[in-house]
């Protein structure tokens, strides 16, 4: 048993180092702190319906979407980031209250739910990902690695 698990954090090593190499190359940060939850997810609990990539992937979209209503609806987009100024403000306190609910929401809905995304929510939310349409892509090609090296690790940690 302590094998698998041993062999789950290896491979989860190796898929985000790949993602963040192929982002590096790229020059683009795909590499997010929510994707390392999503893959120790998808190496260690490959049974669950939360590691299967539809729920990756929408739970993810959702989450992304989520966090970019959230921060033009509480106004949050002018407000610093909260790593960069140190500081949180009452708007992205605001954005990243109302990102988890309509995030939450939308994956219970969809039937998709992938508690890692909450963290994609929050990244946008406080100011980590800009709401641009480039953040929006690095958080996509960063998930799309993350999905496909991941449901690779998820079918052959599901099998043995």
């Amino acid at each position: 048993m302590s094998a698998l698990k041993l062999a789950a954090a290896g491979l989860s090593a190796l898929v985000i180092g790949l993602i963040g190499l192929l982002g590096w190359w790229a020059g683009q940060p795909w590499l997010l702190p929510s994707l390392g939850p999503t893959i120790a997810l998808q190496a260690a609990s490959p049974e669950l319906p939360a590691s299967k990539p539809r729920h990756v992937l929408v739970g993810h979209a959702i989450g992304l979407a989520a966090g970019l209503v959230a921060v033009y609806v509480t106004g949050a987009y002018a407000d610093p980031s909260v790593a960069g100024a140190d500081a949180l403000t009452l708007a992205r306190v605001a954005a990243a209250a109302l990102a988890v609910g309509l995030a939450m929401t939308g994956e219970v809905l969809a039937q998709a739910s992938h508690p890692p995304a909450q963290a994609t929510t929050l990244l946008v939310a406080l100011g980590a990902v800009e709401p641009t349409i480039k953040g929006a892509a690095s958080v996509v090609c960063g998930v799309l690695l993350v999905a496909a090296f991941g449901e690779a690790i998820r079918r052959l940690q599901a099998r043995a």
